[in-house]
């Protein structure tokens, strides 16, 4: 298909996050939501779409062009009127912004008010709107506990009117047959590509093979007391501990740290920037992921594409048990157990580890994950129904 013939697509991200990835500028907190959809953009341009992402006021001129040829256009600041008229004021400014974005297809992902705004304005202008999914909190009711009742009534309709929803696992195939109207198509998540170190002011990671490692942000779904707790009943071994706050719980980032200097044997290094996380996974022999919800980790992938078992809470689909990934455990008591049986025997972290590069390789590349994105963009385009 010729790059003429591909539709305009239009991301819509309210992160600080997604713009420096885009940039290529330093950023400590990235979350799996924004690094997903700028890889897949990137890939999308490779493939002739022009892509437009509308980002907040961050200072920088009102349209940008990003080192992959797309184009940021910033959504103006507020205005700051009277309290009742800034809710109608949000929207629009979304709404403003999504006209001069002029795009066939409007994309957005991760549960928020937003999602309604993005519906609305596709609804009024007859545009496809696609809407991807970050996690099982967007539809297991946590994001209720989160917004504020108007923000959560624009999250239900943003999802109960997109024309299509972007599932990450078929957990969530499964959850969606719950919302009224709600026409999925499962696209799984691709390996983050971007990992490769640069010359940093962070310290250099432990050698190689010597340490279990753990990555997130700080916050109470992730459950990082475990990993300290972990770690204190496993002293023979090395743990190292990346990542920084989360924007609204970053007293549990304070909270772990300062305990993890009780700790002799764990290195808390904090945040450090996506591109150069990928140095502290290749040195790992095991990843530990200690979160009681997630969608679809990222930091798994990223895993097992360099070979490294997962030790976990949390199995999406089901999948370290099915493709023998690791091991999925209950507890703290479950997670040492699993420690101790990859750490004693280093053959059956090798064959795992060759089992997860398999996997990685023929279930998420992002090859294939940007081409069913085409494919679900061109049917969108063509005004087929995708799936039939």
């Amino acid at each position: 298909m010729a790059a003429a013939q591909k539709p305009r697509l239009c991301f819509i991200s309210e992160s600080k996050a997604t713009y420096a990835l885009l940039m290529g500028e330093r950023c400590d907190k990235v979350g799996g939501a924004e690094l997903q959809q700028t890889l897949l953009a990137s890939f999308l341009v490779k493939l002739g779409y022009p892509v437009t992402f509308l980002v907040p006021d961050f200072g920088q001129p009102p349209t940008v062009t990003a080192p992959q040829g797309i184009t940021l256009l910033k959504i103006r600041p507020q205005s700051g009127r009277m309290r009742g008229l800034r809710f109608i004021d949000e929207v629009l400014r979304f709404h403003q912004a999504m006209k001069r974005a002029d795009a066939d297809i409007y994309y957005q992902r991760a549960a928020s008010h937003v999602t309604g705004i993005t519906a609305l304005y596709c609804r009024i202008h007859r545009k496809p709107f696609v809407f991807s999914l970050a996690s099982n909190m967007d539809l297991d009711g946590t994001w209720r506990r989160g917004l504020k009742p108007h923000y959560y009534r624009l999250y239900r309709y943003g999802l109960t009117h997109a024309t299509v929803i972007v599932p990450q696992t078929d957990d969530q195939v499964r959850m969606l047959k719950d919302i009224p109207g709600a026409h999925a198509v499962l696209i799984r998540d691709g390996v983050p590509n971007g990992d490769t170190p640069e010359k940093s002011a962070h310290p250099a990671p432990p050698p190689a093979n010597r340490y279990i490692l753990w990555v997130g942000n700080f916050w109470a779904v992730k459950r990082p007391a475990m990993f300290l707790e972990l770690a204190r009943s496993r002293p023979q071994y090395e743990f190292v501990m990346v990542g920084g706050p989360h924007a609204v719980e970053e007293h549990i980032f304070e909270e772990t740290r300062e305990q993890a200097k009780g700790v002799p044997n764990l290195r808390f290094v904090g945040p450090v920037p996506f591109l150069e996380v990928g140095a502290y996974f290749d040195g790992a022999a095991i990843f530990v992921n200690t979160t009681s919800v997630e969608g679809f980790p990222n930091t798994y992938m990223q895993s097992w594409s360099k070979g490294i078992p997962v030790v976990a809470t949390f199995d999406a689909d089901n999948l370290i048990k099915r493709y023998g990934l690791g091991r999925h455990c209950a507890d703290v008591d479950e997670l040492g157990a699993g420690l101790d049986e990859f750490m004693s025997d280093e053959g059956l972290r090798g064959s795992t580890g060759e089992r997860a590069i398999e996997y990685a390789r023929e279930h998420h590349s992002f090859e294939a994950v940007a081409a069913q994105h085409d494919w679900l963009f061109m049917q969108l385009y063509r005004e087929e129904k995708p799936g039939g």
